[in-house]
Parts: C-alpha cells; structure tokens; sequence
C-alpha cells in the first residue's frame, strides 16, 4: 500500500521511530518485522512515497494502535514537497485547534513543568497520533532537551519537548503552521513510584507551500485496527 513517510523521531538507543500515512488517512508507525523501531540510518526520509506490504501488531496497547510490522518496503522515487496541504487534504485526519488542552480530545493531565501527558489511571484517547494548529507562536527554549511552550496566560505553563531529526530548529513556530503530535510509550520515570504514563511530544511542523484545495472523498477511510480484528 502506498504512504507518505511524515515523521522521524530519536529514540534510546540510537534507534528511530518512524511515522507514516496511507493515502485514506490512517496513520502507521513503521516498526521492523520482529516489531523493533527503525534504525538510525533508516532508509525512510520525511516527504518519500514508498509503497509497503504490512501486517498490523497483534499485541497493542492503547493508544498505540498505529504499530505495523513491516514485511516489504519499495521507495517509489516520488516526494511529497508540501506536507502541510497533503495531511489537511487527507480523509479523517485528526487536526486539533487552538490551546495545547485540545489535544487528544482534552485527556491530556499536566505537571507543573509543564509537560502534558496521559495516565494509566485516567482516561485513555483512541490513538497516539495527530496534528495541532496552534493558534499562538510557540517560542523554543532549551531545557531537558528542546523544547516548544504554549503562552498558556492564567493557565499554567504548557511546552512540548522537541523529539525529531530536524538539526535547525526555530527560534519560535508561528502561529497556524500544522504541528504533528504524538503519546510517547508508557514510562514509569526514570526513578520509578509513580503510575505509567504517556508523554506528550512534538515530532514535527509542516509548512505549508501553497494554499490547501478541495479536500477528497472520505468514503475510502479504513480505521484503525481494534485488538480483535489484528491477525497475529
């Protein structure tokens, strides 16, 4: 099936994850046939059209339903230059709007750095994956890494810590540039005694070329797999 290779992220261990894009919408994370990420020397780059054969993981936990375990994979020699029209021109991509508290339909809990995530013991959304437009410029700043805030006045600081492969990272990210999102896996901390939780990362941002046309048909969505309906 054809997809639109759409983010790269850095992970322990000097491993990459890869996410991608059906032309119908759904959303896949390009994981190994033995179900590892990608490695770092990938030959999967953000833009490229290949076209994969995949299986869907059997042993998911929610929110993670977008893991597929590639068998077969042909770049097609063709590139998608304007990623910010093609996802908006998609069929049911999620794209959320507005404040940082949108996201992931409003389940995200927040610490007092700053750092939106998801807990075991609360309400889980229905994917991992997705797309923001911010309706304030995010301002870069570095601490723990890279990092993006929200001007949350009143609220609370917000801030999403940077995770992809972009080497020049802005100073700031205007104002309604689409912004890919995602739930990291659940993780305990680095010391343990709290509950398991998924953190809230940037992935990537999308600029946009051109003004965006008339969006497609959506009868061709195929939605995400459920754990009855993976085959192995």
């Amino acid at each position: 099936m054809e997809c639109v290779i759409l983010s790269k992220t850095r992970m322990t261990g000097n491993i990459i994850c890869v996410g991608a894009m059906l032309t119908n919408g759904r959303m896949l994370r390009l994981l190994k046939r033995n179900g590892y990420n990608q490695d770092h020397d990938t030959n999967y780059n953000i833009g490229d059209v290949w076209d994969i054969d995949f299986i869907n993981k059997r042993a998911i936990r929610h929110p993670h339903v977008e893991d597929v375990l590639v068998q077969r994979g042909t770049y097609l020699n063709r590139r998608i230059e304007d990623l910010s029209q093609y996802i908006q021109n998609r069929p049911n991509v999620q794209i959320w709007n507005g404040s940082p508290d949108n996201l992931f339909d409003g389940l995200l809990e927040w610490t007092n750095g700053g750092s939106g995530y998801i807990s075991e013991n609360g309400e889980v959304p229905q994917c991992s994956v997705g797309f923001w437009i911010s309706n304030r410029d995010l301002k870069c700043k570095s601490f723990h890494g890279i990092r993006f805030e929200y001007p949350n006045q009143g609220y609370g600081w917000r801030s999403l810590k940077y995770v992809g492969v972009e080497e020049n990272v802005p100073d700031s990210i205007s104002e309604g540039t689409l912004l890919r999102v995602s739930l990291a896996r659940w993780w305990t901390g680095s010391e343990g005694g709290q509950e398991e939780r998924c953190y809230l990362q940037l992935s990537g941002w999308y600029e946009s070329l051109g003004n965006l046309g008339t969006p497609p048909s959506r009868n061709d969505y195929i939605p995400p797999p459920t754990e009855e309906d993976i085959p192995y």
